[in-house]
């Protein structure tokens, strides 16, 4: 990858300074361009994409959306022309946007938690898959008898609660192995991985931006928990 991620090492950074490396039309006043370095975090994780602006001092153009596609992570801009290879740029996300999509992705790996703190993650309910955009949900594969609903909301905020620490770190997969509450399936192994902890419950893998602690995820509300095709689906929302 030729971007330097760093979004990574601290995701409360809101701008940067970076180099146009190519640049390709996409459609009509719409262009996508690869950085040397960016803040913007790109579409993935069931996380959605950073917006923001980039700008020269002789161009400017909205970033519509961020996509890593094929090893690289592309900007898509509107704007009339584009910056040459090699223009230097200043890029600025929109930080409410990104705070939200934080918030909203720290919750999930709070409900999580939760769920492994009640003794159902990762056994009896493997977690599968999770999106924490306008709708979001944790899915799990797996069942379990009873309505779980109102323990699950009330462990979370639990955790809410307890103003619980947030730490990132990239280490080889067999050291994460040794701590992970569980690996998902298909993660590369031939290099090192981002873990995610949560102090004194537990760590994850994880590739997206998250708060600092738990209180900045706010309240978390459990609307429903649903059993569909043997899979669990667990929907959730954040107070404002």
């Amino acid at each position: 990858m030729k971007t330097k991620q760093l979004y990574l090492a601290d995701a409360y950074v809101k701008e940067m300074d970076a180099t146009v490396l190519e640049v390709l039309p996409e459609s009509t006043g719409t262009w996508r361009m690869i950085l040397d370095q960016t803040v913007f975090y790109p579409m993935g994780g069931g996380q959605p994409t950073d917006q923001g602006m980039l700008t020269s001092d002789t161009w400017k153009a909205d970033v519509y959306m961020v996509m890593t596609k094929d090893g690289e992570i592309w900007h898509y801009v509107k704007a009339p022309i584009p910056p040459a290879v090699g223009t230097k740029v200043h890029g600025v996300i929109n930080w409410d946007r990104r705070f939200k999509n934080m918030r909203m992705h720290s919750a999930g790996h709070v409900i999580d938690f939760a769920m492994h703190q009640l003794g159902y993650c990762p056994s009896p309910l493997m977690p599968l898959k999770g999106d924490h955009g306008k709708k979001p949900f944790i899915m799990y594969q797996g069942t379990v008898d009873g309505d779980i609903r109102q323990k699950l909301e009330e462990k979370s905020n639990e955790l809410v609660a307890k103003n619980l620490k947030f730490t990132t770190l990239f280490q080889p997969v067999e050291e994460l192995k040794k701590e992970a509450i569980y690996l998902q399936p298909g993660l590369p192994i031939n290099k090192p991985l981002r873990t995610l902890r949560l102090d004194t419950v537990g760590s994850v893998a994880d590739g997206g931006t998250q708060v600092h602690s738990t209180s900045e995820v706010g309240k978390i509300t459990i609307p429903s928990v649903e059993s569909k095709e043997g899979n669990t689906i667990i929907s959730y929302t954040l107070v404002s």
